[in-house]
Formats: structure tokens, C-alpha cells, sequence
């Protein structure tokens, strides 16, 4: 085995055994995002500077994970599989990301043994806001400036600064001026 494959099983171990379960609040709360940060960075895909990972976060094992400047995920936000986030997004807490699901088309076989859909990691573009406890889909993009309404469930792409709530999310507004927006 690997010296840099040893390091990154041991950020891993050290991230999941202790820098997650570490506070996001009071005196402790720095420097235990600045531990989960450099951990990351040991073991996921893509780490930009200054992020801001909670406490309880799931990255699975990272191999598929990217995440820009200055980009953060609330307390105990799960990704499953794969992400590709942007810089300067927030995501709030218990937001679920998904990269596959369990197929389901053939009616002669149990679901459970039907295996999984192709993987596609979500794509998240930058300056995105994303609420509490919503869920993106495989292969859904945020487009960029976009927000997420707490609970939303994405199954379709969303558009460049839309506000978007709901399942399945919808449009409930934009940040676009009404003028900008008639263009």
C-alpha cells in the first residue's frame, strides 16, 4: 500500500472518529471546522481553501467529492456517493445528497436485487444557498446564485437564481430583477 493511500485511510479515520463529533458552537467551534477542513483535504476528490464542514457530516470516502472556496455543509449533511459543489455555497443542516438509486423496471425481480442506477454526483454551481433537510437527486444541477427552500426535494435541474420549494421543488420566485428577468 501507498504512503499517500495510508494517509488518506487515516484522515479518514481520524475524520470519522473524531473531527466529526467535535463542536460547531462556542470556544471550540474554530478550531474544530480548521480539523475537519484539514482533514478533508486529505481525503476528498477536490478541497477548496476555507471551507466549512459541520459536525456529523457524511462524505462517504470523499474519492468522489468536491468542494470550492469558501463552501460549507450544516450539521449532518449526508453525501451518498458523489458531489460537486462550487465557491460560496451554503448548505444547511440534514441535507441529503444522492449520486444513485435503486433501479426498479423490472417487475419480475425484487427491487433489492435490481442493483443501482448509473452514478452522477450532483452538481452544485457557485453562491448557492440550499435550506434545511433538503434532498438533491443524482445528476440534478443548482444552477448558479440559486436557492434551495428548506425541505425541497430536487428532481429536475434548477435554473440560475431561482428560488425553488417543494416536492418535487418548484419555482416560487427569483432573485433576478423583474426587469433582468423579462430578458
Amino acid at each position: 500500500m501507498s504512503l499517500a493511500r495510508i494517509k488518506r485511510y487515516a484522515a479518514l479515520c481520524l475524520y470519522y472518529g473524531i473531527a466529526n463529533k467535535l463542536p460547531g458552537k462556542g470556544p471550540l467551534a474554530e478550531p474544530s471546522r480548521w480539523m475537519r477542513q484539514e482533514l478533508c483535504r486529505m481525503f476528498l476528490a477536490g478541497c477548496g481553501e476555507r471551507i466549512n464542514i459541520g459536525p456529523d457530516v457524511h462524505l462517504s470516502t470523499g474519492s468522489e467529492i468536491t468542494i470550492g472556496h469558501r463552501s460549507g455543509l450544516g450539521r449532518g449533511c449526508r453525501v451518498y456517493g458523489g458531489l460537486i459543489m462550487g465557491e460560496e455555497v451554503m448548505v444547511g443542516p440534514d441535507v441529503a445528497f444522492l449520486s444513485e438509486n435503486h433501479r426498479f423496471d423490472n417487475l419480475d425481480a425484487p427491487i433489492g436485487w435490481q442493483g443501482f442506477t448509473e452514478r452522477k454526483p450532483p452538481r452544485i454551481e457557485d453562491g448557492v444557498w440550499i435550506g434545511l433537510r433538503a434532498t438533491i437527486l443524482a445528476g440534478k444541477v443548482v444552477g448558479e446564485g440559486a436557492i434551495v427552500a428548506a425541505c425541497a426535494v430536487v428532481t429536475k435541474d434548477v435554473e440560475p437564481y431561482a428560488i425553488v420549494g417543494g416536492n418535487p421543488a418548484v419555482v416560487i420566485g427569483t432573485r433576478k430583477p423583474a426587469a433582468a428577468a423579462a430578458d
